[in-house]
């Protein structure tokens, strides 16, 4: 059973070892196998930070105490842009095409929505059809393209920049 909740300053390790775990299943990620390079008492603050913050959010999903996907909320600071955040959201390869994605969305826009945050957006890999299609089915629009946003092994990656408008509940 998946268990979605809230990310704890006590997950920073794990949540760095899944990031490790993830870079190095997909090239749809701004990193690879080598992780975030942040020390875990680096991530603990960040962490920290968004437990204490109103329009930022850390989701995990777990399984047996695993975790297995997670998906996060990161308002802009500046007051001009506050009611701004960007999200990201990554899923274990073991477990994609499991509806996964699909809940910690729908907990994410929930929790937005019941905020001050009135846009959501998003960077995704312009050949991820499959992440598009997920964001699409929540109402999320492409609003641009970012033309060689990545290079991997010398090969320009671009990435459509999408967006939500929230509807407050």
């Amino acid at each position: 059973m998946v268990l979605i909740r809230n990310a704890l300053v006590s997950d920073a390790e794990a949540i760095l070892a899944f990031c490790q775990q993830v870079g190095s299943e997909t090239d749809n990620l701004s990193y690879g196998e080598e992780g975030l390079r942040l020390s875990v008492a680096d991530e603990e603050v960040l962490l920290g930070k968004i437990e204490r913050s109103k329009t930022s959010y850390f989701l995990v999903a777990e399984e047996a105490g695993d975790i297995i996907a997670t998906c996060n909320c990161s308002a802009f600071q500046k007051k001009r842009l506050a009611h701004r955040a960007e999200i990201g959201i990554v899923v274990k390869k073991a477990y994609w095409n499991q509806g996964i994605g699909c809940q910690l969305l729908t907990c994410l826009i929930t929790l937005a929505q019941q905020s001050d945050l009135k846009v959501l957006s998003l960077e995704v890999r312009s050949d991820n059809d499959k992440a598009i299609h997920l964001y699409e089915s929540f109402g999320f629009q492409k609003i641009g393209t970012f033309k060689h946003f990545m290079e991997i092994d010398n090969q320009a990656i671009d990435f459509d920049i999408m967006e939500l408008l929230l509807e407050k509940k």
